[in-house]
C-alpha cells in the first residue's frame, strides 16, 4: 500500500490522505474507496486533505469518471498539498477535470504544506484543531 489515510482532528471533520512512496494508480483507487468509506461513516461534512507534496501522478478521463462515482454527498473542501513548483500544473489538470468530474473537483483549495492546509480550512470553514 502506498498511501496512509486517516482522521485529522477529533471531531472526524477532516481526513488526511497522503501518498508514500512511489504512487500508483491501484493506490489512487484504493485511497479514494477508503476515504469515501470514512466520509459515509459519519452524518456531517468532512474536507480532505490531500498531501501531494512528493508526487507526480498524471489523471485521465478514465480515473476522473472512476473517481466521480466515489464522491459522498457530505465532502467538503479539499486542500491539496503540492509544492510550489507543481502548482501551475495541478491548477491545470483540476480545471480540467471540473468538466469531466464535477463533484471531484469541486471546492479545490492549495496549500504549500500541511500546516497551512489545516489553517485554510480552519479559516474557510471554522474546522476546529485541538
Amino acid at each position: 500500500m502506498g498511501y496512509l489515510i486517516r482522521w485529522d482532528n477529533q471531531e472526524k471533520t477532516v481526513v488526511f490522505q497522503q501518498y508514500t512512496g512511489t504512487a500508483t494508480k491501484d493506490d489512487l483507487y484504493g485511497l479514494a474507496e477508503e476515504s469515501a468509506q470514512m466520509l459515509n461513516s459519519v452524518p456531517h461534512r468532512v474536507h480532505l486533505i490531500i498531501n501531494e507534496h512528493h508526487i507526480k501522478m498524471n489523471l485521465n478521463a478514465t480515473d476522473m469518471k472512476y473517481l466521480e462515482k466515489l464522491v459522498p454527498a457530505n465532502q467538503g473542501g479539499v486542500v491539496i498539498v503540492v509544492d510550489k513548483n507543481s502548482l501551475p500544473y495541478k491548477k491545470y489538470m483540476h480545471d480540467a477535470g471540473v468538466k469531466l468530474a464535477p463533484k471531484t473537483f469541486a471546492q479545490p483549495f492549495f496549500a504549500s504544506d500541511v500546516e497551512n492546509a489545516r489553517q485554510l480550512l480552519q479559516t474557510q470553514f471554522e474546522v476546529r484543531y485541538p
